[in-house]
């Protein structure tokens, strides 16, 4: 097609096809002529291209053949199983026939704006209504521009997929709120305690002594050794541990032998039901093990019912403060908790509680207090009897 003109901006573009392969952008010229002898140069410069590729075997992939490729090949290792709900979400909203080169800066802009009208539960009132708020932008980042870049760019540099047009990434990612490290209290664990059932409050002791994300709660008897106090775990990226066992941590694993042959966490079903997301069924008075969206939906509704507005990712980072308030070894707790960097650790994790900052502003306001009384007495006797 001939250049033309669009809203907000100065300048023609250009939006052209060779051999199934698109080519848009911008002319950077205001007269029409020049954008015209623009836009011919650029498709002799296209034409060019776009043999290489084709000599070079490389073919143009739709979204939906990247998106399952990318699922099999990568995220179904991953640790966040949510991925694969948010690549069939991507499928959907730019249509899994469209070709990777085709996605422009417009067709991400709508996916981010239409993952922004989502929502997700929050709990009940006490009425016992569902509740809901947004997703968050970080949650918004990680399933549009940043998932759809890491299809992209796997799809250009290890399948051989000609992607000529690389959208401007920085421009989609919105900006995400910094959350403070928030540590769940003595008092916190208690009323969880008093709502949680046994198993789940034995999960969730075990996890703030560990310092274990969430899928890594998942834990079967092959992984736990009872002659060297350990558990070998496969943490983020892949990365195997071997982690010691304390005392506690121990004791807990060991009342849980016999309740299945496989797993080492689980429940006894309350009530008889299909799992929504999962297709599974349950069958009430019968055990099964603790899933990943099962330990979410708990956290979800018992917690609230605690009256503890806390993440479940939280109790890797109560392991993370309460080890180096107990040891003040910065090192220690990076080891813990497994981090690559121990910038990481230092940036998350400081020996400053509520408790501590509370007494030292009150030690700044004491002093304050005890300076004024003292130059009080110090004025003369007839300043003082005016």
């Amino acid at each position: 097609m001939s250049v033309f003109r669009v809203k907000n901006s100065p300048y023609y573009q250009f939006d052209f096809q060779i051999d199934r392969h698109r080519f848009y952008g911008s002319t950077k010229e205001t007269n029409e002529r020049k954008a015209k002898d623009f836009e011919k140069a650029k498709q002799a410069e296209a034409k060019r291209l776009v043999e290489q590729a084709i000599k070079a075997g490389r073919k143009p992939m739709t979204v939906g053949v990247a998106c399952d490729r990318w699922w099999n090949e990568i995220g179904r290792h991953g640790s966040d199983p949510d991925i694969e709900r948010a690549l069939e979400w991507l499928k959907g909203q730019l249509g899994p026939q469209t070709h990777l080169h085709d996605i422009n800066d417009d067709m991400i802009s709508l996916a981010t704006e239409a993952r922004r009208q989502h929502v997700m539960k929050a709990g009940r009132d006490s009425k016992g209504k569902q509740l809901y708020r947004p997703i968050s932008n970080r949650t918004i980042n990680k399933t549009v521009p940043s998932l759809l870049r890491r299809v992209m760019n796997k799809a250009r540099k290890k399948w051989s997929v000609t992607i000529f047009n690389e959208p401007d990434w920085k421009q989609h990612f919105l900006q995400e709120r910094k959350r403070p490290v928030r540590e769940i209290s003595y008092a916190e664990d208690a009323a969880l305690d008093e709502v949680e059932s046994r198993e789940y409050a034995e999960l969730r002791e075990f996890a703030e002594i560990m310092g274990l994300r969430r899928k890594e709660m998942l834990l079967t008897w092959t992984q736990v050794n009872f002659d060297q106090s350990t558990i070998a775990i496969i943490g983020k990226g892949g990365v195997p541990a071997i982690l010691p066992l304390t005392r506690r941590a121990y004791e807990i694993l060991w009342g849980l032998r016999g309740n299945h042959k496989m797993h080492v966490f689980t429940f006894v079903a309350q009530r008889t039901r299909v799992c929504p997301k999962t297709k599974r069924e349950f069958v009430k008075g019968e055990r099964y093990p603790m899933t990943y969206y099962g330990i979410g939906t708990n956290r979800r509704r018992k917690w609230l019912k605690a009256g503890v507005d806390a993440r479940l990712h939280d109790t890797r980072h109560t392991t993370g403060q309460r080890t180096l308030r107990t040891t003040g070894n910065l090192k220690l707790v990076q080891t813990l908790l497994r981090h690559t960097e121990i910038r990481t650790t230092a940036r998350f994790y400081t020996d400053t509680t509520m408790t501590d900052l509370r007494a030292g502003m009150e030690s700044t306001e004491s002093q304050k207090k005890s300076q004024t009384q003292n130059l009080a007495a110090d004025k003369p006797l007839e300043e003082k009897g005016k």
